[in-house]
């Protein structure tokens, strides 16, 4: 693997753009936040993926992290989406921890 690797180059954050761009740039920013987060602890991983969208009650979200032939998903909802993102990078970061073990 790379380590010289940008993050913007292995992390694939997707919002939907009517949701303006502000809320864009912050939703994706809080994502990479959090992920590189993640990475400074457990390890710089291949490739992440998450996907923020409008739900019936708020925001749902959908993150993905690959890294080599495994790959660890899970989703999230709340109000509100860096609620949402939240919510299932805290599932995520746990069974990243549960594999480093």
């Amino acid at each position: 693997m790379n380590r010289t690797t940008r993050p913007r180059d292995r992390i694939d954050v997707r919002v939907p753009e009517y949701v303006g761009a502000k809320l864009h740039r912050e939703l994706g920013a809080f994502a990479r936040y959090c992920i590189v987060r993640v990475e400074r602890e457990l390890g710089e991983r291949e490739a992440w993926s998450v996907t923020i969208s409008p739900a019936l009650d708020g925001y749902q979200s959908h993150i993905a992290v690959c890294d080599r032939d495994t790959t660890i998903e899970d989703r999230g909802s709340s109000y509100d989406g860096t609620l949402a993102v939240w919510d299932a990078m805290c599932r995520v970061e746990q069974r990243l921890r549960e594999l480093r073990r």
